[in-house]
Order: structure tokens, then sequence, then C-alpha cells
């Protein structure tokens, strides 16, 4: 990824929230910045627990990588020179969704925020069952998270400070109702990853028993650190949950926001959250 504005970043409604960045990065209002990531840490540290305080460490010693490739210092030293709130003071957040996007990350007024790519394991994004009306009728799915057994696949864990975490909530509950809330996830794996070219399970992988889900075939080797599940949180719709389509889970990777809306959206019902997930 080369350094470009988070406003021009390709965004549209009827493709949220792709594209997502696929590696770590970090923005201000003129410019994203790719952060080069410790790949020796990953591998040391592969299937090995680590906690909050040894991952902020670590993402706080990434390097910034400017315009013209410069190193414009470490995430650690970048807050500090811009007066943001330090690493050891951030929580861990999971953005599956727009969240993860720089251009609404830039409207919503969030700038000097790292993030880096992460694997999941037995989760799989999915859709919310009702629809964002704000800027296009009629609306956009948000996305969610779900059980998937033998899944895998990747996403981004975002590390705001308090005030972030509080606009994060705010606009993805339009300012309004507590629709979507913080929960600590009590299943899957969650862990820290370099293999950005790892391949999720396609349509034809998935078996299905009319009850049950869930991938034959063995996942890759996690290849870097396992974080600590109470130390994540994730934002929730715990007003109706996910899209249940018969019985089954539409998954992000397997079907776009345009393709969910046309092809399944309202053949289906909804599941609710708490069945969909686990959490503590």
């Amino acid at each position: 990824m080369k350094p470009g504005s988070p406003r021009a970043w390709m965004y549209s409604a009827n493709a949220s929230p792709e594209p997502l960045p696929k590696v770590a990065w970090l923005h201000n209002m003129s410019t994203i910045f790719p952060i080069s990531t410790d790949e020796d840490f990953t591998i040391a540290d592969a299937n090995k627990e680590i906690d909050r305080k040894r991952v902020a460490e670590w993402v706080g010693s990434h390097t910034i990588i400017g315009k013209k490739g410069e190193n414009l210092g470490s995430i650690d030293e970048w807050l500090s020179n811009n007066s943001k709130t330090p690493m050891s003071e951030r929580m861990m957040l999971i953005v599956p969704g727009e969240l993860g996007n720089p251009y609404r990350l830039a409207d919503i007024g969030i700038t000097d925020l790292p993030i880096i790519p992460i694997r999941m394991d037995g989760i799989c994004r999915t859709y919310t069952d009702v629809m964002d009306g704000r800027e296009i009728q009629p609306g956009v799915h948000h996305i969610t998270l779900a059980r998937s057994k033998g899944w895998w696949e990747k996403t981004q864990l975002a590390f705001p400070d308090k005030n972030q975490a509080r606009k994060m909530s705010e606009w993805i509950n339009n300012g309004r109702g507590t629709n979507w809330l913080w929960q600590t996830l009590d299943e899957g794996i969650i862990s820290i990853t370099n293999d950005l070219d790892f391949e999720t399970p396609s349509r034809e992988m998935l078996e299905w028993d009319g009850v049950e889900e869930w991938i034959e075939k063995a996942a890759p080797p996690i290849s870097g650190p396992i974080i600590n599940l109470n130390d994540i949180t994730v934002f929730l719709h715990t007003r109706q949950g996910i899209y249940n389509h018969r019985g089954r889970v539409a998954r992000c990777v397997h079907y776009p926001q345009r393709v969910f809306h046309l092809e399944l959206y309202r053949r289906g019902s909804a599941t609710q959250w708490d069945a969909a997930i686990n959490t503590k």
C-alpha cells in the first residue's frame, strides 16, 4: 500500500466496507501511512498466547513509512510527537467493517489510529439483519461476527483511545441508541499474522448437514502469537443479530455487500446475536 489521502480511498456504500487495507497502517487527515511489522516476532511466538501489554509494546515499535519510502520513526514516537494517547493506554478493538476503512475513519474525524491485520479462526465476518440508510437507500448492511466451525479469515485490529472508541460507538449507533454494544468474545482464536496472502475457504469448501456448517479441510497453521480474548473487544449488533440465510451464515468473503442485498436479503430471517456467537 502506497501513502495516499484517506479521503481519496476507494469507498462506495454499494461495496461497503471494501476495499480494506491489507497491511498495517495509520493515517492523519492528509495521508495513509503503511506500517512495517516485525516478522521475526510473529514467527518466534507462533501459537503462543500474549497479553495486551506485549501486543501494545510490539505495535508501538513498528516503523511508519513515508510518501517516499522514508522511515518516519516508530508508532510510539509518532504518538508522542503528535501529543496523542500512548499505546499503553489504548484498547484493542476488532474492526471487521466500515470502522476499519480509511475513508470512514477520516469522515468521522478519527486519525492517528494504529491498525494491524489479524487472523480469526472459528469466527467469520457476516452481515447484520438491519440496514443503515444514512448515505444510501435502502441502506448499508454493517458487518458483525458469528461462529463458524473450522473457518479462518483475515480482518483488522485497531488500537483506539477512549475518545476514539467513543466516536466509533456514536457513529455505528447513528448518534443515538445502543444497538451496537461492546462485547468480549468467548470463542474463537485471534492471532497476529504477517501472512497477507493466505486464502479464506471457498463457498464450495463449506459442508452442510441441514443443521450445521463446517469446513472439513484443515486450516493453515497459525503463523503468529495468539491474543488473549479477555484483552479484545468488538462492536456486536445486540438488537437483532445476524442475517440467517435459511439456517446458514452469509459470509462476507462469499457475498459482497451488493450481491448479498440483491440475492440473499429478505429471503431468510434473523439469528439473535447471542445465539450466533458466545461472549463474556
